[in-house]
């Protein structure tokens, strides 16, 4: 189950990335960091995802179990198989590349929702977006807002770039995926991750 809403979640970022209109939070912080510290992106993501891992390790550990290990090595093969399906598709007209980064967005919500719900361990990055809702107690779809907003912050004061893209997936982000986790987790008939 986890590996499905990877999947699912995989597709939806190379939907973003192939539209083109700015990485989320995530990806502003790690190009950030590839500026700052001059290493490759991948070192740069690994970077990140390390800082993520071991501030969620220290304040909120249940979070990590078999499914931050299978996010950390299933996501990025999964990423780079959708983008590699999709260069087979033909070029998409201007209307359709915002259609693509839409579905992107939904897709990787739902994707997300799906295998946070399965509560069996995150990537560091969701965990990371939990460990802040739980700090705040406040509404996931607010922390997840505060959590993304302060990841992109960071990253342009590292030298990161972000476009309309970006913006859009701090905003709305939040909002999809807790309406995804809710219904994953009825769905799935899990415990609650989110109890608020």
């Amino acid at each position: 189950m986890i590996c499905v809403g990877l999947f699912v979640m995989a597709l939806g970022s190379a939907l973003v990335y192939q539209a083109d209109l700015g990485t989320g939070s995530i990806g502003t912080m790690v190009d950030g960091v590839h500026k700052a510290l001059h290493i490759s992106r991948g070192m740069a993501d690994i970077t990140v995802s390390l800082m993520l891992l071991a501030l969620v390790c220290l304040t909120a550990r249940d979070l990590i179990s078999l499914g931050t290990l299978i996010s950390l090595f299933f996501t990025g093969f999964s990423i780079d198989f959708w983008k590699w399906v999709i260069t087979l598709l033909p070029a998409p007209s201007t209307a359709g590349i915002y259609l693509m980064y839409v579905l992107g967005l939904i897709l990787g919500s739902m994707g997300t929702g799906f295998y946070v719900a399965v509560n069996y361990g995150m990537s560091a990055y969701d965990a990371y977006s939990i460990m802040i809702y739980r700090f705040t107690k406040w509404q996931y779809k607010y922390a997840k807002i505060l959590a993304d907003g302060l990841l992109m912050f960071v990253g342009i004061v590292l030298g990161g770039t972000i476009g309309i893209g970006s913006i859009i997936s701090t905003v709305t982000g939040g909002f999809l995926t807790q309406f995804f986790i809710k219904r994953s987790t009825r769905l799935l008939r899990r415990k609650a991750v989110l109890t608020n």
